[in-house]
């Protein structure tokens, strides 16, 4: 039943046919310049968009599936001069929802950077990048929202490095991060988030194949609404973290890479303080070209929540930061060259988060946690019919099973399809 509505979009469909027809038109104005600007279109269907556990009904008024038409304008830079690279892209976007039309939104994203050297050992990059996109249907802690909110983001990166041709070079980076809500609600505005971060890294590198590194950081972050006191009056919670770096790549051949990192440190809470976290944490990637038309990518990794911050969905819409304690996670992913204008991709991840109580609840015990799993399928693929236009369809698959209090259940299937066409 859900499938029969969701092909029944006549208008979407028509949209997304247009789409391709413009797209195969303008593709023969492509030229090849530094500079882009293009246009895109996906049509997506959710059957669980609200993030409901098993068994839980929609609220009233609100459909549990939905389908949504993406509209985008896409541009960017891409220019060197001298031994300086600047570099940038804009992603603007009208989402329209097909039954729950509150979520209707604008969203973007838009970054900018420099990549710098000198003539003798110093290089780095400066970048800058900023979002708005509609939060997720179901905040850790909070529920499903029967109204509209967006997170907006905000950073700022900074490196520099000494010794660009030397066996031994030094790094220093620096970052900031500042994460805000629009919905007016005191449980949606604890989430606002800022951070500071500062690293400092030595990297050996004995051969063209293997490279070690050894590091320290340090993490300063608030909460600055986390708690209510009175009104218009409010608590902040300040964390902070203090690690050390261990890292390791090996170019096995010339169709395997290695990539380890390995941390140890201490996460402390002022008030939250069931998020503390001491031990260690790291992440383990394989990259092996199988063949001229297989490529395998397989991450392990276990990380603390706020590690995990920037995350988006299956679509590329909203995402929404992983407050989870702790989390551990294997991805593999696989991308195939069916020929020189087809590529199909697959990917299968599992990770097993560990959740506590951060927010006060008057529903139930302050203290509580659990454990939920997540199981995520994606199957894709892509035509290049010209150089400036692409088309693909993806389909995919989340499950859920949790655990304790704050543990549920749930399931979700999706589809999308896009079309996508760039002048350059």
């Amino acid at each position: 039943m859900t499938f029969r509505r969701a092909t029944s979009c006549n208008p979407g469909a028509r949209t997304l046919l247009v789409a391709v027809l413009i797209a195969s038109s303008g593709a023969a104005l492509a030229q090849s310049s530094p500079y882009y600007i293009g246009g895109a279109l996906t049509y997506s269907h959710d059957s669980n968009l609200l993030r409901l556990s098993n068994g839980t009904n929609s609220p009233i008024g609100y459909s549990k599936a939905d389908s949504v038409v993406s509209a985008g304008l896409l541009a960017g830079l891409d220019q060197n001069f001298g031994r300086q690279r600047a570099f940038g892209n804009l992603t603007l976007r009208s989402n329209r929802y097909g039954r729950n039309t509150t979520y209707n939104n604008d969203s973007y994203a838009v970054t900018a950077g420099l990549d710098w050297s000198t003539a003798e050992r110093l290089s780095g990059q400066v970048s800058a990048n900023a979002s708005r996109n509609l939060s997720s249907f179901n905040l850790q802690e909070i529920g499903t929202l029967s109204v509209k909110n967006q997170e907006s983001s905000q950073g700022l990166d900074a490196t520099v490095r000494l010794g660009l041709v030397t066996e031994y070079s030094l790094e220093a980076s620096g970052s900031h991060r500042k994460i805000e809500n629009s919905l007016d609600d005191d449980r949606v505005q604890a989430r606002n988030y800022r951070q500071d971060n500062a690293s400092l890294g030595l990297r050996w590198k004995p051969s063209s194949d293997t490279i070690f590194g050894v590091g320290v950081r340090a993490t300063q972050g608030r909460y600055p609404r986390f708690r209510v006191v009175t009104v218009n009056l409010y608590e902040a919670d300040r964390f902070k973290r203090e690690e050390v770096d261990l890292s390791f790549w090996h170019r096995a051949s010339g169709a395997s890479s290695l990539d380890l990192r390995l941390s140890s440190g201490k996460t402390t809470y002022d008030l939250a303080t069931q998020r503390d976290f001491s031990g260690l944490t790291g992440s383990l990637s394989w990259n092996w070209l199988a063949s001229g038309r297989l490529n395998l990518l397989t991450r392990l990794s276990h990380e603390t929540g706020q590690d995990s911050y920037a995350v988006t969905t299956f679509f590329n819409q909203a995402g929404t930061a992983d407050y989870s304690r702790v989390n551990t996670s294997l991805r593999v992913k696989a991308d195939y060259s069916l020929t020189a204008k087809v590529a199909l991709n697959s990917a299968v991840s599992v990770s097993d988060r560990e959740i506590v109580r951060s927010l006060d609840d008057i529903f139930g015990p302050r203290e509580a946690s659990g454990r939920e799993r997540y199981v995520n399928m994606s199957l894709g693929a892509r035509w290049v019919p010209q150089r400036s236009v692409q088309v693909g369809c993806d389909v995919g698959r989340e499950t859920r099973k949790g655990s304790g209090e704050l543990g549920s259940d749930l399931s979700a299937n999706t589809y999308s399809c896009f079309a996508q066409f760039t002048l350059q």
